[in-house]
């Protein structure tokens, strides 16, 4: 009798551990998926590019970049001064401070202008400035960094919002050279159907988005919602 209430007591202790860890796993992804909310933009107006770029991993990994760089692209141990300032202006963007991270990334772009510093700053400026629709300025930043960035995924985030700014498709195939995985080309080459449709090319559209594997979870969501918007226009 003892042994069964022991056994019943750590079967009870192991369901609830089961079920405390299927929560924090599900906290996780929602963390993981869930894109930082801005003050100007409500979570359910983001375009797909946009739930991208405010894709908390996402952020996270180009706070590591700057500090990454800060230490290693110098002779010195010590980071640059211009490093520095744009490194603690990436700590303003990883809280979602995006006001606080401009007037930084300003500065940045304003004290040390020509750095390598300087034309991360100003990518990150254009790409504030899209994601609060503020194109003109957007564009003038990106197509002055986007081509000086040496980290691929910076320059492949870079070419994709130039797909949107300057209308050309051309420029998503520029974002696929600069991906490490199947997943994100067949992610870009819907955001490519999608623009051709945009354009009144439908049919390249149908053709392009027929040769993905609409089955993938990774994508499949957005495959959908762009499929029948090819359709609703054709």
């Amino acid at each position: 009798m003892l042994n069964y209430q022991v056994n019943l007591g750590q079967n009870f202790i192991n369901c609830l551990i089961i079920g405390n860890n299927k929560i924090m796993i599900e906290k996780i992804k929602n963390f993981m998926l869930k894109p930082i909310k801005v003050s100007y933009k409500d979570r359910s107006d983001y375009t797909p590019i946009e739930n991208f770029i405010l894709n908390p991993i996402i952020l996270a990994l180009l706070v590591f970049l700057v500090t990454y760089q800060a230490f290693s692209l110098n002779d010195d141990v010590k980071p640059s001064a211009s490093d520095t300032a744009l490194s603690n202006a990436m700590i303003y963007f990883e809280k979602g401070d995006f006001d606080n991270a401009v007037l930084q990334l300003e500065s940045v772009v304003d004290n040390f202008s020509g750095s390598k510093a300087a034309h991360q700053a100003k990518f990150y400026l254009g790409r504030t400035a899209f994601i609060n629709g503020n194109n003109d300025k957007a564009l003038v930043y990106l197509s002055e960094s986007v081509p000086k960035m040496r980290y691929d995924n910076l320059k492949k985030e870079g070419y994709i919002m130039l797909a949107e700014l300057e209308n050309d498709t051309k420029m998503f195939d520029k974002a696929m050279k600069f991906t490490d995985s199947d997943n994100e080309i067949k992610y870009i080459s819907i955001l490519k159907a999608k623009k051709l449709a945009q354009n009144g090319d439908s049919i390249q559209s149908i053709k392009l988005l027929e040769s993905l594997d609409a089955d993938n979870p990774a994508y499949n969501q957005l495959f959908e919602e762009v499929y029948g918007f090819v359709l609703s226009i054709n």
